[in-house]
């Protein structure tokens, strides 16, 4: 009898040892399939992306399978977690393939215009024509973004019942650690998808699908910062039709002021910090860092002059925007000139940057046709070469221009409500967010500070401590200004100024209710704009520099659960180092490359 049981006994562990083994071979197997999945799309091969999801998707069911034999050891104290949490992963990861498996199938047949190899529909004709085909038919891909978001809801219930507790990140790998993640991309990944699929309803008609659109676009010299993003520069006139994009001319933005029928007095700001300048000028109209606010200040004035045109929005691009195409595209050739992204000892920056600057510091008095019609000549060029480009090149495309989008390089307002709330939803829209949290966004105005913001290096801390039903905060701005003085008299011959006194009009937006107790290093007054309470001051900073301040203040925020702080990222401006540290606990220093919710459990 004894013996007899020991053989049980033996054979129960050898079959588990054999299940365990099969198990741990098909995770093996899928952890392959999966990698494949990602060497296949960066190799920009479909077919092959299909077949590896298909791949990863049987193993992970084959697993699946196996792992069904030890469902009753669920019911076993702390062993039971881990046999479910194995099961949950698997499913969540079935359903994942499935969005995955669903998503391929619905770009299938933009294969060729998003540049994979595969059996795309639009290989016959020109880049311009396949894509204003791929606009067309957008409408097709549209309702399967919804069977794609069912897919991930499905594997995000899975993710939710495990608990990360159970995974201490002592352990190898971290792997609380890598399921929190998982849960992270998951959530933003149906943000995402539920927050494009308005935006891809509306992308025909943005694209003059259903009729042709004139948009106007505006250059922002982020280098010489202003609210939404810089200090407007030129602008061009769009056609689109049917996806076919051509200017329609373009101008200096001083050519356009000089052309204004009326004289409006000029805002408080302008008088105060901008000395000479009685008058508001379209050049100075984006005061507000909400985007859709400025523009509305800019088209109530653009209607007083005499070029202008009937449009159905306005696009605004900064020379971040305009480096970071080339860097794919390569240099390009707009009139007479040839436009790199070669680094400039000069200005110790790509050479198109030098030339634009030295195209915007011409005095006005030497302005020339050149001058005049550079933008657009220089966006026609970057928008032909782009359309001509090796279908390799178009997701590298595709991807800049939706970091653009995400850090506030490109912005875009819309007069139809429809298309600009599908816009804003996205937040491609440059708005300044309601939010039930806490609150900041620190933003800057170059008043005649030159082109300061080429060399002005910006550090940002925040101590968030709670007391009693409210929040006692500490923000530290650093300013850096490494760089000697350039001569600024632009006019002696080949004169251009970019390294001046830097000369900032800043305002800190804070939630409503906010209460300044003190200031370290510049004066600050508390007034409101936008529902929101703003600490604003003006400084100066000389070159080969250093400011530091400090800004102690209240916010009526009260914390429950969990803090919640939403940081707004100034259009134009780099990736700024933050460092937070709420409610003793210090988050790792990150950039702000577009705007960020952080969520702290106190």
């Amino acid at each position: 009898m004894i013996k007899r049981f020991r053989r049980i006994i033996l054979i129960v562990v050898l079959v588990l040892a054999l299940l365990v083994a099969r198990t741990a071979l098909s995770l093996k197997s899928a952890y392959t399939a999966t990698k494949k999945i990602s060497t296949s799309v960066k190799a920009q091969d479909l077919n092959a992306t299909k077949a590896s999801i298909k791949d990863a998707k049987k193993h992970f069911q084959s697993t699946k399978t196996t792992l069904i034999v030890f469902t009753p050891l669920r019911i076993v104290p702390v062993l039971g977690w881990y046999v479910a949490d194995a099961q949950r992963g698997l499913n969540a990861a079935i359903d994942g393939m499935d969005a995955a498996s669903t998503f391929v199938d619905a770009i299938t047949p933009y294969a060729d215009v998003l540049g994979f190899g595969g059996n795309g529909n639009f290989l016959g004709g020109t880049a311009q024509e396949r894509l204003a085909k791929a606009v067309e038919t957008l409408a097709i891909v549209t309702p399967q973004m919804e069977n794609v978001n069912k897919n991930l809801a499905d594997a995000r219930v899975q993710l939710d019942q495990i608990q990360t507790w159970r995974y201490p990140n002592i352990l190898p790998g971290k792997p609380g650690k890598k399921i929190a993640d998982a849960k992270n991309t998951m959530d933003q990944l149906q943000s995402f998808l539920v927050d494009a699929k308005p935006l891809l309803d509306v992308m025909p008609d943005i694209m003059g699908e259903k009729g042709q659109k004139k948009y106007l676009v505006i250059f922002q010299n982020d280098k010489e910062l202003r609210p939404t993003g810089g200090f407007i520069t030129a602008y061009a006139i769009f056609n689109v039709n049917k996806g076919a994009i051509q200017t329609e001319g373009s101008s200096d933005i001083y050519q356009l002021d000089a052309t204004l029928t009326k004289k409006i007095p000029a805002p408080a700001p302008i008088i105060k910090y901008l000395p000479n300048v009685p008058t508001l000028n379209i050049r100075d109209t984006n005061l507000s860092p909400d985007y859709r606010q400025s523009m509305t200040t800019f088209e109530n004035l653009y209607q007083f002059t005499q070029n202008k045109k009937d449009i159905d929005g306005i696009i605004a691009l900064d020379t971040q925007f305009v480096v970071d195409m080339m860097n794919i595209l390569g240099s390009l050739q707009a009139g007479d000139t040839k436009f790199t992204t070669d680094k400039v000892d000069a200005c110790n920056c790509p050479q198109i940057i030098y030339q634009l600057e030295q195209f915007a510091d011409q005095p006005t008095n030497q302005v020339n046709n050149a001058r005049k019609d550079i933008i657009g000549t220089l966006m026609q060029a970057m928008m032909d070469k782009a359309f001509n480009a090796p279908k390799t090149q178009w997701p590298q495309l595709l991807s800049a221009t939706i970091q653009s989008l995400r850090g506030k390089h490109l912005i875009m307002y819309f007069h139809d409500p429809k298309i600009e709330e599908a816009a804003e939803k996205v937040n491609f829209a440059g708005r300044v967010n309601q939010y039930d949290g806490d609150y900041l966004s620190i933003i800057e105005s170059n008043f005649g500070g030159a082109k300061s913001n080429l060399y002005v290096q910006e550090k940002v801390g925040q101590l968030v401590k709670q007391n009693k039903d409210q929040l006692e905060k500490t923000l530290t701005i650093e300013y850096k200004y490494p760089r000697k003085m350039d001569n600024c008299s632009l006019t002696r011959a080949g004169g251009l100024c970019l390294a001046g006194i830097y000369r900032d009009w800043i305002r800190v937006y804070v939630p409503k209710g906010s209460k300044l107790i003190k200031a370290d290093g510049i004066s600050l007054e508390a007034t409101e704009d936008l529902d929101k309470t703003v600490f604003e001051g003006f400084f100066e900073l000389r070159p080969e520099g250093a400011l530091k301040f400090n800004i102690q203040y209240t916010s009526p925020i009260k914390v429950d659960n969990q803090y919640k702080l939403l940081i707004q990222k100034q259009g134009g401006t780099p990736p700024i180092e933050y460092t937070i540290d709420a409610l003793g606990k210090k988050l790792k220093p990150f950039p702000l490359d577009t705007d960020k919710e952080l969520l702290v459990k106190p």
